[in-house]
């Protein structure tokens, strides 16, 4: 029986489809799901996809990336939004707030994503991400809010890394900044995955507790083979589509069949 956790990612751009989507991932076996209160700072709009014809005639459809309109920060209630998250999901949390400079959604000041954050410790949540970027002071202070009540995901999200040691080395540096830490390498190929899975492997021996993971082809090897790298947690996705394997995440009911398969549980 593995002790790595499984964590969904929640895909809604509203309180309500968040909460739909916390009941689907509980239902599908999660310990935790991450709310990306990010999100709701932006209304997701699908655009149909593009039919065009190939050199023999056949009709090809090519899927187009959905636009990211932007909402005021205003239109957002945050106290309310996290009681009603609060109230509505029923297993324990990792809240996050992703500015856009980490990949995120957040596009008003550093001042209000942070007042954001606090609320979010205050509401007692099981978990608050805290992107090792937060200016000093500022993540001092959140991280004394957190006391004993909110443990803490020390998150980075970083360029693909050119070797498994400058992986380790950035997870030894920072390993007092939370409870995990998390590292997520963008863009990456192969070769460059297999950096985050040798790193991953090193790290195992060790005690720090960490979540690394890749977006990019093979960036899911160590989401697969987390509980045998002693990963803690592991970030999934309730998403079924065939780009999954190239962006490196992977469907919460795939992961388990594979660790069936591989006796991982």
């Amino acid at each position: 029986m593995t002790d790595t956790q499984i964590c969904v990612t929640l895909r809604g751009h509203s309180v309500g489809d968040m909460i739909r989507d916390a009941s689907r991932a509980t239902a599908a076996g999660a310990d935790v799901v991450e709310v990306r209160f990010d999100n709701l700072y932006v209304n997701r709009i699908e655009l149909e996809p593009i039919v065009t014809k190939d050199a023999n005639g056949e009709e090809v459809t090519r899927k187009q990336a959905p636009i990211m309109e932007r909402r005021p920060i205003t239109d957002i209630e945050v106290e309310s939004s996290v009681q009603t998250l609060k109230d509505g999901i029923q297993i324990p949390v990792i809240f996050a707030c992703r500015s856009s400079d980490e990949g995120g959604h957040f596009h008003g000041d550093e001042d209000v994503r942070l007042t954001i954050l606090k609320a979010a410790i205050q509401s007692e949540v099981s978990w608050i991400d805290l992107e090792i970027s937060i200016a000093s002071k500022a993540r001092k202070a959140l991280v004394k809010a957190c006391g004993e009540n909110t443990s803490i995901i020390a998150s980075s999200h970083l360029p693909a890394a050119s070797s498994a040691e400058e992986i380790i080395e950035y997870v030894t540096a920072n390993s007092d900044a939370g409870n995990i830490i998390k590292c997520c390498y963008k863009g990456v190929e192969h070769s460059t995955s297999l950096h985050i899975f040798e790193a991953a492997h090193s790290l195992s021996e060790g005690d720090i507790k960490v979540a690394l993971m890749g977006n990019g082809r093979g960036g899911d090897w160590t989401r697969i083979h987390a509980p045998l790298l002693k990963q803690p947690l592991v970030y999934t996705t309730l998403d079924r589509d065939y780009s999954l394997v190239k962006r490196g995440h992977v469907n919460i009911n795939d992961l388990k069949t594979a660790w069936g398969i591989l006796e991982y549980e």
